[in-house]
């Protein structure tokens, strides 16, 4: 059951990213991904087990929004994604200079970008545990420069908890 729902989280996380790429380019706009506790902002947690949320980022300030999209060009909720119950399991994510991932903006040519502009890459752990904590599975969602979104089983780019 638990490969299951390491299965099942993984193919969340990646359809999330999917969104946010695609309606980037779609909506010739920022498109932001980030970790939220709330459903309707981003929390600026690495942890992303809490949930997360998708929206145009048109202002490109990162505050996220509870509202659905109605206009062109203003910041609007595109997905939520509740927290996972499974207290198992661990979703985090890293970029490509180890620092903790909180968010990713897809820019209109479905680049992902930090908060500061900067081309940003990473890999997102998810990870699940056994009631001492020892790592049993894991998989990890590997987003490169371009955009591109894969999964990987590569202990090497994985990063569980100890």
């Amino acid at each position: 059951m638990q490969g299951n729902q390491l299965i099942a989280s993984t193919n969340e996380l990646i359809s999330a990213l999917h969104v946010a790429r695609s309606e980037a380019i779609k909506l010739n706009s920022k498109v932001s991904i980030c970790s939220s506790s709330n459903g309707t902002s981003c929390s600026g947690s690495s942890s992303w087990k809490e949930g997360w949320i998708v929206f145009v980022d048109a202002d490109g300030l990162l505050d996220g929004t509870g509202a659905a999209c109605t206009a062109v060009n203003t910041d609007c909720l595109l997905r939520v994604h509740e927290g996972f119950t499974d207290n198992q399991l661990t979703v985090k994510g890293v970029d490509s200079n180890s620092a903790a991932i909180t968010s990713f903006t897809f820019t209109s040519r479905g680049l992902p970008k930090a908060n500061n502009g900067s081309s940003q890459s990473g890999v997102f752990s998810i990870c699940s545990l056994n009631a001492t904590g020892n790592t049993i599975r894991s998989r990890a969602v590997v987003l490169s420069l371009s955009g591109r979104v894969r999964v990987s089983d590569n202990a090497a780019v994985i990063s569980c908890p100890p």
